[in-house]
């Protein structure tokens, strides 16, 4: 028995022994009450939080009936009742009243598409391809050739020894020297490195009479590697990888869209459940006030004690609480359904409410079938290991592993380079004259030689290599853990379906026995075999058999989306497809804008 009851028949059974001493007295008839206020229950004295320490076991537990009793001498319980309280109902009414100026009627599909147009994390992903296009440009940018260009002039004027001044009769040497270079080179898939040097120069000297003496010539050089540097695949290997990372940013991309309509479906579904919480307590309000109104009519035909109104006025009181409660989730519900959809008014989070348009369909499986679990639990897994981005970008990360692998395996090996060169030069007094001699090849060059070397120890590579061989295996390992991790969620959250769809069906018989247990003893309490605080208790297990019948089904639907989710199949589900955005140029620069110094 609880002390919420006991102390009600204490009450009934103290204004009974008040009633047998006064002479009659006059009982004021209570008015109908709309929506009763109530007031709030005080804990006696003698119930302070030390009497209920769970902790101490020698603590003996005593209640002050006095205290209980004092606030009430001189008063009859029907004066009691007509105690003015607070009114909820113009309370209730403000709060309908604020939230019908603010509310946005959404299905579940307009909320996603929102969400897959402004939810901030789709955005930011939805950047990552485009950065790894421009990671791929740049690896290319390894092959661009260089053009370099110098000049420079001298002006020399060198003593000479006894010895040279006897011989040639002359104090000092002066030379006047112009030089002009102009060189176009780069690097080649191969690991080549080739050069187009352009040479020109312009000679004045005392040997020479000060006559202008021209010389020019163009040289192609190539050198190739033969060992370390060699082949195409190595000197591709950063191209290489930054496609494979363009591939790790689609698949992240989608791994993130996934996610964020998974939760923008479950925060639907939770706002869902709100609201339907504060249809469940309004029923149970409802309930209650029938209750205080059947009590008041058996009380003024002189079947029930004013005990009953008053405990049925209590229970109008606690219900009304738990509307308001109820209501105030709605709006922590909405407020995260924004936050996930960006809503704003401006630069300001929205004030809007969000009110579901769609309800729980506990007969759509998805193509889930629970009745054969096995059949659907090894179509999901299979799904799962084919689909998840997860798995995709594992694979991604064990390729550039590899590649770098392969790049410090080559690098083990010694430097053998082979070279040659080849060249044509003319010269005359006059400069046109030495360029026609030069294409006509008046002076021919040519050569070729080979550059070789070995590290001693080789330390620093053979590093490199053992550790670039770790970092595979690392990559495979989480490969492998990523395929278990997958494979027990499909499984949790299959199972979670099944054991939803479960519940369901056992929370909608208890709601149906509790419905009837309502009924019934609601009759009893006609009959005056009962009394209001019972029917209260048996109208709080049909709320609870009610609330958990809801969650029931709304946890079914976000364990639906949890098993598409694990799956890989979310959006193929909703017929949703994932492309990185269009690239609008941003950051884009041309290449002579970037050679102008004064661009900003």
């Amino acid at each position: 028995m609880s002390s919420r009851y006991l102390l009600i028949l204490l009450l009934a059974s103290g204004f009974t022994a008040m009633a047998e001493d006064a002479a009659a007295p006059e009982v004021t008839e209570a008015e109908p009450v709309e929506s009763p206020a109530e007031e709030t229950a005080t804990v006696p004295d003698a119930m302070d939080a030390e009497a209920f320490d769970i902790f101490s076991t020698n603590k003996e537990i005593t209640l002050n009936y006095d205290a209980a009793f004092s606030k009430l001498e001189g008063r009859s319980i029907a004066e009691e009742i007509e105690i003015e309280l607070l009114d909820l109902d113009s309370l209730l009414e403000l709060l309908n009243e604020h939230q019908r100026e603010r509310v946005v009627r959404m299905t579940l599909a307009d909320c996603i598409q929102l969400g897959l147009a402004q939810n901030p994390d789709i955005v930011i992903a939805g950047m990552e391809p485009l950065m790894a296009e421009a990671d791929i440009r740049a690896a290319k940018g390894e092959f661009d050739p260089v053009a370099q260009m110098d000049g420079r002039y001298t002006d020399a004027s060198i003593s000479l020894s006894t010895q040279q001044v006897a011989f040639g009769g002359i104090d000092a040497i002066q030379s006047y020297n112009t030089t002009v270079n102009a060189q176009i080179g780069g690097k080649l898939a191969t690991g080549a490195m080739y050069g187009i040097l352009f040479n020109a120069t312009k000679d004045e000297d005392t040997f020479g009479n000060f006559i202008t003496d021209y010389n020019t010539q163009a040289t192609l050089t190539l050198t190739q590697p033969l060992l370390r540097g060699f082949g195409i695949k190595y000197n591709r290997v950063r191209i290489t990888a930054a496609k494979n990372n363009l591939r790790a940013t689609e698949a992240q991309l989608k791994l993130t869209a996934m996610n964020a309509v998974a939760e923008i479906t479950k925060a639907y579904w939770d706002l869902v459940g709100a609201v339907q919480a504060v249809q469940v307590s309004q029923a149970s309000l409802d309930n209650a006030r029938r209750l205080y109104k059947v009590n008041e009519t058996r009380r003024d035909i002189g079947t029930a004690a004013d005990i009953e109104v008053l405990s049925a006025k209590t229970g109008v009181a606690s219900r009304q609480s738990d509307l308001i409660s109820a209501r105030a989730r709605v709006g922590d519900a909405s407020d995260r359904l924004k936050q996930l959809l960006d809503m704003r008014d401006g630069e300001r989070f929205s004030a809007m409410i969000i009110l579901p348009v769609d309800r729980p369909n506990t007969g759509d499986t998805y193509g889930f079938d629970p009745d054969a679990f096995d059949v659907a639990l090894q179509e999901s897994m299979n799904k799962a290991l084919d689909r998840r981005p997860e798995l995709e970008i594992a694979a991604i990360q064990i390729e550039n592993a590899e590649l770098d692998e392969y790049r410090a395996r080559r690098d083990l090996l010694p430097q053998l380079d082979i070279s040659g060169n080849y060249g044509q030069g003319g010269r005359d007094r006059e400069l046109d004259k030495a360029l026609s001699g030069m294409r006509r090849g008046d002076e021919e060059i040519w050569g070729y030689g080979f550059q070789a070397s070995i590290p001693i120890g080789n330390r620093a590579a053979r590093g490199a290599y053992k550790r670039s061989k770790l970092t595979t295996r690392q990559a495979e390992l989480r490969e492998e853990k990523q395929r278990t991790d997958i494979m027990a969620m499909v499984n949790i959250m299959a199972r979670s379906v099944l054991t939803n769809q479960t519940l369901i069906t056992s929370n909608e018989q208890a709601v149906r026995l509790q419905e009837a247990e309502v009924a019934a003893e609601e009759q009893r309490l006609q009959l005056g075999v009962t009394t209001s605080w019972q029917v209260l208790q048996v109208q709080e297990q049909l709320t609870a058999a009610r609330t958990a019948l809801l969650q029931s089904e709304v946890a079914y639907e976000k364990s639906l989306i949890d098993l598409q989710l694990s799956e890989g199949t979310l959006l193929e589900n909703l017929e949703i497809s994932v492309a990185p955005p269009a690239d609008d140029g941003y950051g884009d620069v041309t290449y002579f804008r970037s050679l102008n110094p004064f661009w900003k």
